[in-house]
């Protein structure tokens, strides 16, 4: 068994090392084996373009982990391994050497490789590539006794060699096809950092490429196709590069420029993951299958397998960070900028402050920034990241004096669960939309649920809807003399004999079928009925092109774990609305796929935190429409007095905030803020723009929460939530309006 593992990760990057850094404080069990195939533990990459090359000794390694904290977790680590196949049928993999490995979770994050230019004399010595920490020894090696160097391609790696080399005392000469940053695909952006390298003492060669390398062991000199000679004691091609997957053309894992997966980073076999530069995604942020080469992206891929090897779900949404610095300019990209169909600009290039917005159909989805302070790029990350709609705010964003914080950037419904409750949240959302307040996103559970996916389907109208929708659900009963004793017989009648559109109880029709015998009974009632109460209010073709992003909360029967249905990811059904609505015992699961579902309540009757965590808080403005206030001066009366407190302490609405963390987090903040200020500019501007200190230490936007409470005196019974009769539902609606409008001012 000594080649038997549970978690087996090819690669020694920092996708590597995160997710085996994650898989044991996340409580993995078993052997953990991380596999490389270089000579050294897993190192940082980006500095081999940078500080390395300037150093004045060989440069070493800037290890990713200590030794130490690899036997503190019990992560085994292989050197010198290289991985020639998989075989994901079986479960193994095997090496150079022949060993075969026996995994139970696979994670490939193999990286990239340069690619070849297979041009005459690309074998000579003193023509580098750079890619690992013994490329950037030999190109140190190189410049120790050299004056003059020749870098191919304007990529980001290109500037970074070019700038490196110069500031060392080389003449260097950059030959770029395009143009400089053309991925940036912004010519004034080109045009700066072209003239910058330039102003520093680096040739650029603009629109031509290289023909051949001369030399008669060691490079010489560069020929290009405009017929120039450069002459040059080495070259550093940074032409591109291409996904490492020679090792798994056999494997029957789909390939597609990198490992193909999808959201959860999860192969084609459900036992193979892949994260890093090697994964070919589906980005849900950018409705888009790509790959980013960046290490911000690598650590949190990495992260997220982790997760999802251990069986849980999360997909991978995030917006990517890319940073650089070339001499004294540190520049940081956002998101994806070929998606653009407009460009807005923010101050000067020229002025060392800049920012540029690109936007598709008035949506941010990339941003270049130059000298821009660290809260602004932390703000649009989260404007892109939740597709905040910028048409009315256009104006401003070429306004140095506007501040995107300012951007009230979204509206949250939170909509609880709690039966005949539900009409509460059916006045209160008619009070909003009266005072012209209206969703980007409405989350529910159970019977909140059911109110969000109707306002989901009638994004201009929801108050008509959902009258209409509760009026017909509602049981016309008679009426009684004693306010107290109608609401008691309203939910005795319903406990007994449901309601007609709703659910009805499986003692009415299935006490004496054969098999169906109460013994065998998963739940009280069945809540078929409701399915086509739902169809006739909701559009579910059509949620996914509502403005009114709908998320519902479900807990699967099987892991007790819960799950967020999107409607920005997923294709709703009347089934997933249902299944936030499955309360045990009352209804049994509600089957999806091969999952089964019940009310998410019985963890938490609220998805504000939830929500949140998917869909930021920066900004966001939440109305939350509690339905189960917390404290009562009055003991319950009767069973049905106490089965309605009950649920009103289980459901109630809470926030879980550790405030003493809080204040932890924001002393560090200012620890760091106060070292930083004591460095020197260029340094302390070099730090501000890398991307963990922006998403550190970036404010955001504050968080604004209203809350409209379902208040009652202390003489109504708690039962309340059973009682579907017409006269109570209308009164719920009245009552949701009233106290809406009484927390607005109105």
């Amino acid at each position: 068994m000594a080649n038997h593992f549970e978690f087996v990760i090819v690669g020694g990057g920092l996708a590597s090392v995160t997710a085996a850094e994650t898989l044991r404080n996340e409580g993995a069990q078993g052997r953990i084996l991380l596999l490389t195939q270089e000579a050294h533990l897993p190192y940082q990459r980006p500095p081999l373009s940078k500080k390395l090359l300037l150093s004045n000794e060989v440069p070493a390694p800037i290890l990713i982990l200590p030794a130490s904290r690899y036997q503190e977790l019990s992560i085994d680590v292989r050197l010198n391994t290289l991985v020639t196949s998989v075989q994901p049928l079986q479960h193994t993999l095997r090496t150079l050497t022949h060993e075969l490995i026996h995994y139970k979770k696979l994670l490939i994050a193999t990286g990239v490789k340069p690619m070849r230019l297979a041009i005459a004399g690309e074998r000579l010595q003193g023509v580098h590539h750079l890619r690992t920490l013994s490329d950037a020894q030999a190109i140190w090696r190189s410049m120790q006794h050299a004056r003059q160097a020749v870098v191919i391609g304007g990529s980001l790696m290109g500037l970074e060699v070019a700038a490196s080399l110069r500031q060392k005392g080389l003449g260097v000469t950059l030959i770029e096809r395009d143009s400089v940053l053309e991925k940036l695909s912004t010519p004034e952006i080109s045009k700066y950092f072209q003239q910058h390298l330039q102003a520093k003492g680096v040739q650029v060669l603009v629109g031509d490429t290289p023909v051949s390398f001369q030399g008669r062991t060691t490079v010489e000199s560069v020929m290009t196709t405009t017929g120039k000679t450069l002459l040059c004691d080495f070259v550093v091609i940074g032409a591109g590069v291409e996904p490492d997957l020679n090792f798994l053309k056999h494997s029957g894992l789909k390939l597609d420029n990198g490992v193909r997966v999808d959201r959860f980073l999860c192969t084609n076999n459900p036992h193979v993951f892949a994260a890093g530069d090697v994964a070919n995604f589906d980005d849900e942020v950018f409705n888009c299958r790509h790959r980013i080469e960046h290490w911000d992206n690598a650590v949190k891929q990495g992260r997220v397998a982790a997760h999802n090897m251990l069986g849980h779900h999360l997909p991978y949404h995030e917006v990517s960070y890319f940073y650089s610095h070339v001499f004294d300019q540190s520049f940081t990209l956002l998101g994806v900028v070929n998606q653009h169909a407009e460009k807005i600009e923010r101050g000067s290039l020229t002025n060392g402050s800049y920012a540029s917005f690109f936007l598709k159909n008035d949506i941010p989805r990339g941003m270049f920034a130059l000298g821009r302070p660290t809260d602004e790029i932390k703000v649009t990350e989260t404007l892109i990241k939740h597709r905040v709609n910028l048409h009315a705010l256009k104006p401003d964003l070429s306004n140095l004096d506007f501040r995107l914080n300012q951007i009230p950037n979204q509206t949250i419904f939170i909509l609880q669960g709690g039966g005949a409750f539900g009409a509460f949240e059916c006045g209160a959302i008619s009070a909003l939309q009266a005072a012209g307040i209206r969703p980007d996103i409405v989350a529910g559970i159970s019977i909140g649920a059911f109110n969000g996916a109707i306002i989901a389907s009638h994004p201009h109208d929801a108050a008509a809807a959902l009258k209409a929708f509760w009026h017909e659900l509602a049981v016309a009963l008679p009426e009684l003399p004693e306010e107290n004793l109608r609401r008691f017989f309203a939910s005795q009648h319903a406990m007994l004999f449901g309601v007609p559109k709703f659910f009805k109880p499986r003692w009415l029709t299935s006490m004496f079928m054969p098999n169906r015998i109460p013994c065998r009974w998963i739940s009280f009632y069945d809540m078929t009925p409701v399915k086509d109460l739902l169809l006739k209010y909701v559009d579910f073709s059509q949620l996914k092109a509502s403005p009114i992003r709908l998320l519902i909360q479900a807990v699967d029967v099987q892991t007790g774990t819960l799950t967020m249905f999107d409607t920005y990811i997923d294709d709703i059904t009347p089934e997933h609305v249902m299944a936030s609505g499955s309360l045990p015992p009352a209804f049994a699961w509600t089957s999806i796929g091969q999952k089964n579902y019940w009310d998410a309540g019985i963890v938490s009757n609220s998805p504000l935190e939830d929500v949140l965590a998917r869909c930021g808080s920066a900004g966001k403005r939440v109305f939350v429409i509690d339905l189960f206030p917390g404290k009562r001066r009055l003991l319950p009366q009767n069973i049905a007095d106490v089965i309605g407190r009950r649920d009103e302490i289980v459901y109630a609405e809470r926030i879980h905030s550790d405030w003493k963390m809080s204040e932890t987090v924001r002393d560090y903040q200012s620890l760091v803020e106060e070292i930083v200020r004591a460095l020197p500019a260029e340094e302390a501007n070099r730090i501000q723009h890398q991307p963990r200190f922006i998403q550190l230490m970036g404010a955001a936007a504050p968080l604004a929460i209203t809350r409209i409470v379902r208040e009652h005196s202390d003489h109504v019974p708690f039962a309340k939530g059973y009682d579907f009769s017409l006269k109570s539902i209308e009164q719920l609606i009245q009552a949701g309006y009233r106290m809406a409008k009484k927390v607005l001012g109105l």
